[in-house]
């Protein structure tokens, strides 16, 4: 199940990221910023993609392409995977997280 958000406005980046590939999972984070709709569990892959589901129903919220930084804000220890930071700066590189 998708959110009508992703189903109406991000046809062109679900284009792009079926093109890169999802990837497989590298980490997982719940992230609750108090959205009315509740928690969040943000997957980022090995291709740079960041996968965000509602923590409480499993809708699929949104995929982004990730920027570098994006990906390290989750790392509280620094330790982001470097891969996948390497193929995150290639992606904004190409400027795939403006869309």
């Amino acid at each position: 199940m998708t959110s009508a958000h992703w189903k109406n406005e991000r046809l062109i980046r679900e284009e792009l990221i079926k093109r890169i590939g999802i990837g497989k999972k590298v980490a997982e984070f719940v992230v609750d910023r108090g959205h009315k709709n509740g928690a969040e569990r943000h997957v980022i892959t090995t291709t740079g993609i960041i996968v965000i589901f509602n923590a409480r129903t499993n809708k699929l919220v949104t995929m982004l392409i990730a920027r570098p930084n994006q990906i390290r804000r989750y790392y509280e220890d620094g330790r982001a995977p470097a891969e996948v930071i390497e193929i995150a700066k290639e992606h904004q590189a190409m400027g795939y997280n403006n869309i």
